[in-house]
């Protein structure tokens, strides 16, 4: 007697990449030596390459630009001035608001002054 073969249907491996998600089409234009030029800095101003420029033109109708190693660090620092600000909530709530006031007021200070910076780079 035959023993039946095992058939397998799925290997495993990378799944399969839903049809909204493929990219098929290609789309090519002819740009003036100005348009050129502006686009090439758009695309250098946000750090990214020409076609994930385009796909965010088309479909926001604005480019966000990456997020600069300057900006990282002065996340970085409101992050690490947050984790101050909780301490010192906490501190606050266990020994009385009086004894802490003014370093609070310094750390929102400090707070303030790095937000606007982070926001002049935008």
């Amino acid at each position: 007697m035959e023993t039946p073969k095992k058939t397998y249907s799925k290997q495993g491996g990378r799944p399969k990449v839903g049809i909204g998600r493929i990219r098929k089409y290609v789309v090519s234009t002819r740009l003036s030596p100005e348009r050129k030029l502006r686009f090439s800095a758009l695309c250098r101003e946000a750090g990214q390459p020409p076609a994930e420029v385009l796909r965010q033109l088309i479909d926001h109708g604005t480019v966000r630009a990456r997020i600069t190693r300057e900006q990282l660090d002065f996340m970085a620092q409101l992050k690490g001035i947050a984790r101050n600000l909780n301490q010192l909530t906490r501190l606050a709530n266990a020994k009385g608001l009086a004894a802490v006031r003014v370093r609070h007021a310094a750390i929102v200070t400090a707070i303030e002054k790095l937000l606007k910076q982070i926001g002049d780079g935008r």
